[in-house]
């Protein structure tokens, strides 16, 4: 009895070991497949869904609504490290990392239930997770932040399928139920399409525990009722409240249900091709929607996936983890590929949960493979080599993925190489040259848009427009404004309008630059030249949109330049006398604000200021005047108050987090300060400014060699930057 009983601990100790290292070599492969992922910058949703979010820069960890399981997971984030890319990284790795580890124990679970031998199950439980960790169309998810809504989802809904699983099928109950429930409440409140949930378990039930017999798996209804009610109503509420603004045929740009549904099939038939050759994976697919049943395409998509979902249920009995796979893929796909319209038909990060089920069959298809080739039994090495040399050729090829993920101009280069006739890449690849201050070359993908995309030229000519305002082409930028105003008559000529006051007032800042070089007649000629279209652009936009309020500010301060003060004042007073409504009363309060803090009137301003936030306490131009105006008034804790408030409405407004370090570092509180102007320099890296401010701040803490990189940037992108050069003689750099 004691031989027995130790070699049951030694299987014991030996299955434990194994299980150990099989992690371990999980983990270590995982780690090589994504060690080039860490630092790879925001790009594409994460500007709104994080840099822009105010709810989470601002930790507010009491988010309600759609996804708040998702949110708050990067509102720890943003507390954790700010806007520092590294931990949002780490957070999605460890996600992915689990996911695996769950789909490694729902294939050695499944394993068992077939009678596979202990040995060969652990090793293709682990060959699954592999393949599931380590497959290049998996980096959308796991690399691109704002993906987390996948990892996390679909950690939620693993847990809950392998909760129901592993629990005793002769005690399903209520506890079960509950158990399951919570779990899938946490995977809704981190993406919707968790709502299949119910689906999974019941295909698992019907295909493992029931042997491919129904009656066995309704024997449970009252199980199932739960979640089909539970599911009919999450569906329905989220359909009609929570989503109703994002999804759906009624929404401008949005399919049909039934050309959604003709498009998805082409879809779904381009998943299956990334699943199994993970080639030319694109963030940004210019994907055709389908009009017609009868295109070939169409045709021959719906005959292929009827012969894989009719080959799935021909395959429940003789080999049933092939038939879990493929109907797992359909199941969990319905939610985003089926009648429900989205906007972007197709998205790798799409098939995230999909390939969790069809991981599963990995080994096995590979032993098929074998099987077929050698045309004899085949050995258990064969079968590891085969999927090693598989799985080693993912891992190279998440690798590379990742280097491409990890530079913005870089990514976006790959999906316009991919999608040269869809706007959204022009537009991608234009502002990442803009952020990095390449401006020519931002101004020559748009350009290149322009050419490409006749039929939306007009729609690239306000990105164009700005990018030569940039480059100092100011003609070429006043002449396509004013082509849009001859072109729009929607909401966007309000903007157009004010784009095109602004072009007049880059001239008018040059020719201030160049006042000393001028005749003050000549002067005086040429300012009216180039004020006056611009306060006729400016009203033309307030006409429109009265509540532009950029435009309003822009308008107020062309006036004054022109010295129609008085004018504005006798205007605004009248407006705020006849008090017809907020709007109204908002702009003559800061008209009047905005006047005296021209004149250098900050007292009186400041009490103008108030009271216009006591209507509109929301708007950014507001609040970061009333900021500036605190701080010329020596009232430094108010100015900081102010500035915070700008950035809470408008989190990556960088001229607040520029002059809100300006008040840390002349109050000596440095570290906020360096804050502050590496804000800056994460959303604008060449900004002078926060540079030599940056220097300046090291160079006081004796930092030389952090103080030196800053200046040599200066230098790099103004050579002839007078106050860098004095601080390189006078730090010796």
């Amino acid at each position: 009895m004691s031989s027995r009983n130790s070699g049951r601990r030694q299987r014991q100790r030996v299955k434990h070991a194994s299980a150990w290292v099989a992690v371990a070599g999980l983990l270590v492969s995982t780690l090589a497949a994504y060690w080039n992922s860490f630092w790879v910058p925001f790009v594409f949703d994460d500007l709104q869904t994080i840099q822009r979010n105010a709810s989470v820069r601002f930790g507010e960890l009491g988010l309600g609504g759609t996804r708040a399981i998702l949110y708050k997971t990067f509102v720890l984030n943003s507390l954790w490290s700010g806007q520092e890319v590294w931990s949002y990284h780490v957070v999605n790795f460890v996600l992915h990392f689990l996911n695996g580890l769950l789909v490694y124990a729902a294939a050695r679970h499944i394993f068992r239930l077939l009678d596979t031998n202990a040995e060969r199950g652990r090793l293709y439980a682990a060959l699954a997770a592999a393949f599931f960790l380590l497959h290049p169309v998996q980096t959308e998810s796991v690399t691109y932040i704002s993906s987390r809504s996948e990892l996390l989802s679909t950690f939620f809904y693993l847990a809950g399928f392998l909760v129901f699983a592993l629990w005793p099928q002769n005690r399903v109950g209520f506890l079960c139920s509950l158990a399951v429930a919570i779990l899938y409440f946490l995977g809704m409140g981190s993406k919707e399409t968790a709502v299949t949930l119910p689906a999974a378990i019941f295909l698992y039930d019907f295909l493992f525990v029931s042997k491919a017999a129904i009656r066995p798996v309704l024997s449970k209804w009252r199980f199932y009722l739960i979640y089909v009610l539970g599911a009919s109503a999450a569906v329905y509420f989220l359909l009609t409240v929570e989503l109703k603004d994002s999804v759906g045929s009624h929404l401008p740009g949005n399919l049909s249900s039934w050309r959604y549904f003709l498009t998805e099939t082409r879809v779904i038939v381009r998943y299956i091709r990334l699943v199994f050759f993970p080639v030319g994976l694109n963030l940004d697919y210019d994907f055709k929607p389908s009009l017609s049943p009868f295109e070939p395409a169409v045709l021959f998509s719906a005959i292929f996936l009827c012969s894989v979902l009719i080959l799935g249920w021909f395959l429940r009995r003789r080999a049933p983890v092939f038939a879990f796979s493929i109907l797992w893929f359909f199941v969990t796909l319905s939610p985003t590929s089926s009648f429900v319209p989205i906007v972007d038909v197709i998205f790798e990060h799409r098939l995230y949960l999909p390939l969790a089920g069809v991981a599963i069959s990995f080994p096995l298809l590979v032993e098929f493979l074998c099987r077929k080739l050698a045309f004899q039994r085949v050995e258990r090495r064969a079968v590891l080599a085969a999927s090693c040399l598989i799985l080693s050729a993912l891992l190279i090829g998440t690798v590379a993925r990742n280097y491409i993920w990890g530079d913005e101009v870089r990514l976006f280069s790959d999906v316009l190489a991919k999608s040269p006739f869809k706007e959204r890449p022009y537009n991608g690849l234009a502002w990442a040259y803009y952020k990095r201050g390449e401006y020519d070359r931002a101004a020559a993908v748009m350009e290149q848009a322009v050419e490409k995309l006749p039929n939306k030229a007009a729609d690239s000519w306000d990105t164009l427009g700005n990018m030569y305002l940039k480059q100092g082409r100011y003609d070429r930028a006043i002449a396509l404004f004013e082509k849009e105003t001859h072109t729009f008559n929607d909401e966007r000529l309000a903007t157009t309008y004010n784009n095109l006051g602004m072009a007049y007032l880059y001239i008018w800042t040059d020719l201030q630059n160049r006042k000393n070089q001028l005749p003050a007649q000549e002067f005086d000629s040429k300012k009216e030249e180039v004020l006056r279209p611009a306060a006729d652009a400016f009203s033309k936009s307030l006409e429109i949109e009265p509540d532009l309020w950029s435009a309003l500010d822009s308008y107020i301060n062309t006036m004054c330049w022109r010295d129609r003060t008085g004018e504005l004042e006798q205007e605004a007073l009248e407006r705020l006398k006849a008090g017809k409504g907020s709007v109204a009363q908002f702009s003559a309060l800061y008209t009047l604000g905005k006047v005296a803090f021209n004149n250098g009137d900050y007292s009186k301003a400041d009490a103008y200021f108030d009271q216009a936030e006591k209507v509109r306490g929301d708007v950014k131009i507001l609040l970061f005047n009333h900021a500036y105006a605190l701080n010329m008034l020596r009232q430094d804790d108010r100015a900081i108050g102010k500035y915070m408030e700008a950035i809470r409405v408008e989190p990556i407004f960088i001229e607040a987090h520029h002059n809100l370090g300006l008040i840390y570092m002349n109050r000596k509180q440095y570290d906020k300060a360096v804050e502050s102007f590496t804000e800056v320099l994460r959303l604008e890296p060449n900004y002078v400014s926060a540079h030599l401010n940056l220097a300046s701040i090291y160079a006081a803490e004796g930092k030389r060699d952090l103080a030196r990189q800053h200046l040599s940037t200066v230098l790099a992108v103004s050579p002839g930057n007078a106050q860098a050069a004095a601080m390189v003689q006078q730090l010796g750099l």
